[in-house]
Protein backbone atom coordinates (compact mmCIF):
# COMPACT_ATOMS: atom_id res chain seq x y z
CA UNK A 1 0.00 0.00 0.00
CA UNK A 2 2.52 2.43 -0.53
CA UNK A 3 4.35 4.53 2.13
CA UNK A 4 3.94 3.24 6.28
CA UNK A 5 2.75 4.95 8.96
CA UNK A 6 5.28 5.34 11.60
CA UNK A 7 4.86 3.92 14.52
CA UNK A 8 6.91 4.35 17.73
CA UNK A 9 7.97 2.30 20.47
CA UNK A 10 9.67 3.02 24.39
CA UNK A 11 10.61 6.76 23.70
CA UNK A 12 9.31 10.21 24.98
CA UNK A 13 9.31 8.52 28.43
CA UNK A 14 6.92 5.69 27.44
CA UNK A 15 7.37 2.20 29.35
CA UNK A 16 8.56 -0.18 26.09
CA UNK A 17 5.25 -1.91 26.17
CA UNK A 18 3.48 1.01 24.85
CA UNK A 19 3.32 1.36 20.84
CA UNK A 20 2.01 4.36 19.41
CA UNK A 21 1.23 6.61 16.38
CA UNK A 22 1.18 10.63 16.48
CA UNK A 23 -0.20 13.04 14.00
CA UNK A 24 0.92 17.02 14.05
CA UNK A 25 -0.59 18.64 17.22
CA UNK A 26 -2.83 21.56 16.38
CA UNK A 27 -3.37 20.34 12.73
CA UNK A 28 -5.48 17.58 13.69
CA UNK A 29 -7.06 18.70 16.54
CA UNK A 30 -10.30 20.59 15.55
CA UNK A 31 -11.64 20.45 19.12
CA UNK A 32 -8.77 21.80 21.02
CA UNK A 33 -8.91 24.96 22.72
CA UNK A 34 -7.13 26.15 26.08
CA UNK A 35 -3.92 24.21 24.44
CA UNK A 36 -4.31 24.92 20.95
CA UNK A 37 -0.70 25.06 19.65
CA UNK A 38 0.96 24.84 15.96
CA UNK A 39 4.56 24.08 15.04
CA UNK A 40 5.45 24.81 11.76
CA UNK A 41 5.77 21.88 9.54
CA UNK A 42 9.12 23.27 7.64
CA UNK A 43 10.58 25.62 10.52
CA UNK A 44 8.88 24.53 13.65
CA UNK A 45 8.01 27.73 15.19
CA UNK A 46 5.11 27.86 17.51
CA UNK A 47 2.00 29.58 16.74
CA UNK A 48 -0.32 29.78 19.70
CA UNK A 49 -4.60 29.59 19.72
CA UNK A 50 -6.40 32.94 20.70
CA UNK A 51 -7.65 31.06 23.60
CA UNK A 52 -5.28 28.77 24.81
CA UNK A 53 -3.80 29.03 28.84
CA UNK A 54 -1.04 26.64 28.68
CA UNK A 55 0.77 25.25 25.51
CA UNK A 56 0.40 22.10 24.03
CA UNK A 57 3.41 19.69 25.06
CA UNK A 58 3.42 17.61 21.81
CA UNK A 59 3.50 21.03 19.73
CA UNK A 60 7.06 21.43 21.98
CA UNK A 61 7.90 18.40 21.23
CA UNK A 62 7.94 18.97 17.12
CA UNK A 63 8.97 22.35 17.68
CA UNK A 64 12.50 21.00 18.96
CA UNK A 65 12.37 17.33 17.03
CA UNK A 66 12.77 18.24 13.23
CA UNK A 67 12.80 14.18 12.61
CA UNK A 68 9.94 13.68 15.17
CA UNK A 69 8.04 16.73 13.26
CA UNK A 70 8.55 15.21 9.73
CA UNK A 71 7.33 11.74 10.95
CA UNK A 72 4.04 13.24 12.18
CA UNK A 73 3.27 14.66 8.95
CA UNK A 74 4.28 12.08 7.02
CA UNK A 75 1.18 9.62 8.82
CA UNK A 76 -0.86 12.71 8.44
CA UNK A 77 0.02 13.48 4.45
CA UNK A 78 -0.52 10.00 3.95
CA UNK A 79 -3.91 9.06 6.30
CA UNK A 80 -6.07 12.18 5.21
CA UNK A 81 -6.06 11.16 1.85
CA UNK A 82 -8.14 7.47 2.81
CA UNK A 83 -11.14 6.87 3.47
CA UNK A 84 -12.35 5.23 6.53
CA UNK A 85 -12.13 1.45 5.10
CA UNK A 86 -8.25 2.31 3.45
CA UNK A 87 -7.12 4.19 6.90
CA UNK A 88 -7.71 1.13 8.76
CA UNK A 89 -6.04 -0.73 6.24
CA UNK A 90 -2.98 1.44 6.10
CA UNK A 91 -2.76 1.55 10.26
CA UNK A 92 -3.28 -1.71 10.21
CA UNK A 93 -0.72 -3.02 7.61
CA UNK A 94 1.90 -0.48 9.43
CA UNK A 95 1.15 -1.90 12.86
CA UNK A 96 1.15 -5.44 11.84
CA UNK A 97 4.68 -6.32 12.08
CA UNK A 98 5.70 -4.37 15.28
CA UNK A 99 2.45 -5.55 17.42
CA UNK A 100 3.66 -9.41 16.20
CA UNK A 101 6.82 -8.90 17.09
CA UNK A 102 6.40 -7.97 20.34
CA UNK A 103 4.44 -10.36 21.54
CA UNK A 104 7.14 -13.05 20.29
CA UNK A 105 9.81 -11.73 21.90
CA UNK A 106 7.80 -10.59 25.04
CA UNK A 107 4.83 -13.44 25.40
CA UNK A 108 2.61 -10.98 26.27
CA UNK A 109 0.41 -8.11 24.42
CA UNK A 110 1.28 -4.70 23.94
CA UNK A 111 -0.58 -1.86 24.80
CA UNK A 112 -1.45 0.69 21.71
CA UNK A 113 -1.56 4.44 22.11
CA UNK A 114 -3.49 6.28 19.19
CA UNK A 115 -1.91 9.86 19.52
CA UNK A 116 0.68 11.01 21.32
CA UNK A 117 0.52 14.19 19.33
CA UNK A 118 -2.66 15.47 17.43
CA UNK A 119 -6.02 13.85 18.00
CA UNK A 120 -8.78 12.15 15.57
CA UNK A 121 -8.85 14.74 12.94
CA UNK A 122 -12.31 13.54 11.50
CA UNK A 123 -14.90 10.68 11.82
CA UNK A 124 -13.35 8.23 9.60
CA UNK A 125 -10.09 8.66 11.53
CA UNK A 126 -12.10 7.61 14.22
CA UNK A 127 -13.95 5.33 13.51
CA UNK A 128 -10.95 3.35 11.31
CA UNK A 129 -9.37 3.25 14.89
CA UNK A 130 -12.38 1.73 16.16
CA UNK A 131 -12.07 -0.87 13.65
CA UNK A 132 -8.24 -1.50 14.39
CA UNK A 133 -8.43 -1.86 17.50
CA UNK A 134 -12.08 -4.62 17.22
CA UNK A 135 -8.93 -6.47 14.83
CA UNK A 136 -6.48 -6.49 17.32
CA UNK A 137 -8.56 -7.85 19.74
CA UNK A 138 -7.50 -8.29 23.08
CA UNK A 139 -4.68 -5.88 22.71
CA UNK A 140 -5.44 -2.89 24.50
CA UNK A 141 -5.97 0.42 23.17
CA UNK A 142 -5.99 3.95 24.35
CA UNK A 143 -6.75 7.21 24.28
CA UNK A 144 -6.46 10.91 25.12
CA UNK A 145 -8.91 12.85 23.26
CA UNK A 146 -11.15 16.03 22.84
CA UNK A 147 -12.62 14.33 20.21
CA UNK A 148 -15.97 13.80 22.56
CA UNK A 149 -18.25 14.48 20.74
CA UNK A 150 -17.33 11.12 17.89
CA UNK A 151 -17.46 9.85 21.43
CA UNK A 152 -20.84 10.26 22.22
CA UNK A 153 -21.88 10.06 18.54
CA UNK A 154 -19.76 6.39 18.75
CA UNK A 155 -20.34 5.53 22.14
CA UNK A 156 -22.36 1.96 21.37
CA UNK A 157 -20.00 0.61 18.74
CA UNK A 158 -16.74 1.45 21.04
CA UNK A 159 -14.80 -1.85 21.04
CA UNK A 160 -14.22 -3.56 24.95
CA UNK A 161 -10.62 -3.43 24.48
CA UNK A 162 -10.69 0.38 23.77
CA UNK A 163 -10.24 3.17 26.57
CA UNK A 164 -10.61 7.03 26.10
CA UNK A 165 -9.79 9.45 28.31
CA UNK A 166 -11.46 12.65 27.57
CA UNK A 167 -8.98 15.79 27.87
CA UNK A 168 -10.56 19.20 29.42
CA UNK A 169 -9.69 22.11 28.03
CA UNK A 170 -11.76 22.03 24.57
CA UNK A 171 -14.98 22.96 22.52
CA UNK A 172 -16.73 20.20 23.92
CA UNK A 173 -16.05 19.90 27.67
CA UNK A 174 -19.78 19.83 28.26
CA UNK A 175 -20.56 16.46 26.52
CA UNK A 176 -17.92 14.96 29.55
CA UNK A 177 -20.24 15.87 32.26
CA UNK A 178 -23.15 15.12 30.44
CA UNK A 179 -22.34 11.87 29.75
CA UNK A 180 -20.03 10.99 32.43
CA UNK A 181 -16.95 10.57 30.74
CA UNK A 182 -13.47 9.71 32.13
CA UNK A 183 -11.77 12.49 31.63
CA UNK A 184 -8.25 13.99 33.09
CA UNK A 185 -7.64 17.93 33.58
CA UNK A 186 -4.04 19.90 33.45
CA UNK A 187 -3.67 21.45 36.69
CA UNK A 188 -0.89 23.32 37.84
CA UNK A 189 -0.19 22.25 41.06
CA UNK A 190 -0.54 19.31 43.75
CA UNK A 191 -2.21 21.70 46.00
CA UNK A 192 -5.34 22.68 42.92
CA UNK A 193 -5.18 18.76 42.26
CA UNK A 194 -6.36 18.44 46.01
CA UNK A 195 -9.00 21.10 45.84
CA UNK A 196 -10.37 20.20 42.78
CA UNK A 197 -10.22 16.19 44.02
CA UNK A 198 -8.07 15.19 41.35
CA UNK A 199 -6.03 12.34 41.40
CA UNK A 200 -2.19 12.77 39.87
CA UNK A 201 -1.09 11.10 37.24
CA UNK A 202 2.85 10.82 37.34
Amino acid sequence: MGKTIKWTQGNIKLPERIIHMSLPSGYTCPMALKCLAKADANTGKITDGKEQEYRCYAAMQEARHSGLRKNRWSNYTILKKLSKHQMFLKLSSSLSNIHDKYITNHNQHPIIRAHIGGDFFNENDFLAWLQLASHYHPTQFYSYTKRTDLWVKNIKDIPINFIFNASRGGKRDDLIDTHNLKCAEVVYSHQQAVEKGLEIDH
